[in-house]
């Protein structure tokens, strides 16, 4: 039931990502190739024969030396680098078919897949692919090995394919005529660079954010990143279709190195994540000690048979990625702000690597299809970790901001302190009057704060100055400076705001809201606004004075008074008396 499961949901994405395949083959030992069929996976059962130590020759395969028997065609097949597996398919065209037809292995992995196809002056055509040959070498150079297909008329035929690869394996077969296979290539190659790209560009999304923050965790993201790209880009043959072309003993050794080396990093980089919520310091040195050993793993290939090596680096892979995830949910259960983001990203991606090592020990159904399932997992998770480290990098960043501002802010509201908010004015008042720019200059009071105070305490007098603090921030814009100068006296600076009518608006709307009960205070409590105000670009009082002037004009106003704004007015100025000339001394 699992596995019919997993087949329909893998059948569902790549029905919708255009990676379809037809229906099963005949029921018999003959497949039948029709015109009007695009893509058939070779499901039914198949003849096969493993030539241990691989001395047989096509003539004597095909002589009836061997034994041939039925098959699963989705079987896996125990093998070494001294075998090889001998597959028997028998092909006819359905009657009236015409199209040409091509045979393709979707397993990037295989060291070496050999067609043979009957001549009709006797002997035998091959065509080579595989990753222990330079792609020059191969019969249609691609992600796999890719054939063309050579059926004589309406005759029936049989053509075997020679697979070599040095572990287990599954050998998935799909026919497709020629039109509808060259389709299928440039879909998936399109699919493939569109997962590619997308991850190239978080891969430099990483190494700005390490070039504007000089965070070390961004520059190690950067390069994680770019090591995750390069694995699936092998994973899916790309790398060795277009990058190390004719080197293919190195693509074929980065086959096995890459995912080593990527989880053991992914590892190392995520203990450097969660470090502050990992409170078990043995927990934190496990971590450390199994991700370079991940990495370091990767040097048995230099003194150890291929078979033992990649078995051992299997094992410290299978040891590192369940830890990886167990470290998320430490991480998580300690309070770690981006933890949840990352089990929702590192699940999927966990379990299809489970499922791909279980798959190499023969513990469940082999599903072909697993390594695209498996880059999209991985894929997902790229994004939502430098999500994550976003996360992390933009905390830091407001920490550091919030202590570089210590200084300047009050420790209770957050607003300037009131030595640098009259810096503000000074400059202000000095434009007003060099440029003529529109300021306007608020001292706003809160009037019932004692009484406040007085009646419900303390805590609920500062609750209250932060709350006004909020009512007084929706009347400003972000860049308007405001200060706390005084118990419960505010200085606002308005940039831009040239008359009394706009001022009075402003004032009216931080009245009205004072006037709704805070939530939460039990009885009802409701903030008492007065203002003074001043045009500093009509009246241009200087700073050194101003803010006197302006509580002086507060002061006047009655706790009662039903005109709770008011306007500093400039000094009257005496007209000077000028001398006459003509009159005499």
């Amino acid at each position: 039931m699992p596995s019919l499961l997993v087949r329909l949901l893998l059948t569902a994405l790549f029905w919708c990502a255009g990676l379809g395949w037809a229906a099963n083959t005949n029921s018999g030992d003959t497949i039948e190739l029709a015109d009007t069929a695009h893509s058939t996976l070779i499901s039914t059962s198949i003849k096969t024969w493993i030539d241990q130590g691989s001395r047989a020759t096509i003539e004597q395969v095909a002589g009836g030396a061997t034994n041939f028997q039925p098959t699963p065609a989705l079987n896996r097949y125990a093998l070494t680098k001294n075998d090889t597996l001998w597959i028997r398919l028998h092909l006819t065209r359905a009657q009236g078919s015409v199209a040409q037809w091509t045979l393709n292995v979707p397993a990037p992995s295989l060291d070496l897949v050999t067609l043979y196809q009957p001549l009709d002056a006797g002997g035998w055509s091959m065509q080579h692919a595989g990753d222990s040959l330079a792609r020059s070498d191969w019969n249609k150079a691609g992600l796999y090995a890719d054939f063309d297909l050579t059926l004589n008329g309406q005759a029936a035929s049989d053509i075997y394919i020679a697979v070599r690869n040095y572990k287990l394996v599954g050998v998935p077969l799909r026919l497709a005529p020629q039109f509808a296979r060259e389709f299928q290539r440039q879909r998936e190659l399109l699919g493939i660079a569109l997962v590619l790209g997308g991850l190239l560009c978080m891969v430099a999304l990483s190494a700005l954010r390490f070039a504007e923050h000089q965070n070390g965790i961004d520059g190690w993201a950067a390069l994680l990143g770019l090591l995750i790209v390069i694995t699936l880009a092998e994973f899916n043959g790309v790398m060795s279709a277009f990058v190390w072309v004719n080197s293919p003993k190195l693509g074929d050794t980065a086959a096995s190195v890459l995912p080593v080396v990527t989880i053991g990093c992914t590892l190392l980089f995520m203990r450097s994540i969660f470090a502050q919520h990992l409170h078990w310091r043995w927990f934190y040195r496990i971590m450390t000690w199994v991700g370079f050993a991940t990495v370091g793993s990767i040097l048995v290939f230099v003194v150890l048979d291929r078979q033992v090596a990649d078995r051992i680096c299997g094992a410290a892979m299978l040891i590192a990625t369940p830890l990886a995830m167990l470290s998320t949910f430490v991480g998580w259960r300690h309070g770690s702000p981006v933890a949840r983001w990352l089990m929702f990203a590192l699940t999927p991606q966990f379990v299809a690597e489970m499922y791909l090592f279980a798959s190499g020990l023969d513990l469940v159904p082999f599903v072909w299809e697993m390594i695209y399932v498996t880059t999209m997992a991985i894929s997902v998770a790229v994004p939502v970790l430098l999500y994550a480290l976003s996360q992390l990098t933009h905390d830091r960043k407001e920490l550091v901001v919030r202590a570089n501002h210590l200084p300047m802010q009050d420790a209770l509201t957050g607003l300037l302190t009131k030595e640098v908010f009259q810096t503000h004015l000074e400059e202000s008042v000095a434009r007003a009057i060099e440029a003529r720019e529109p300021i306007a200059l608020v001292l706003v009071r809160v009037i019932n704060h004692s009484h406040i105070r007085h009646a419900y305490g303390d805590t609920t007098a500062e609750q209250c100055l932060l709350r006004a603090v909020v009512k007084l921030q929706r009347i400003l814009r972000d860049v308007d400076p405001a200060g706390r100068v005084g118990t419960a006296q505010f200085g606002l600076l308005m940039e831009g705001v040239a008359t009394r009518q706009a001022v009075t608006e402003r004032m009216v709307k931080l009245i009205a809201s004072g006037l709704i009960p805070l939530p939460g205070l039990v009885p009802e409590v409701t903030l008492h606004f007065q203002a003074a105000c001043v045009l500093l670009h009509n009246n241009p009082v200087p700073a050194v004075r101003v803010m006197g002037d302006l509580r002086e004009l507060l002061a006047g106003i009655s706790s009662h008074s039903r005109r709770p704004i008011r306007f500093l007015d400039a000094l009257p100025t005496e007209a000077s008396t000028v001398d006459d000339p003509s009159e005499p001394g």
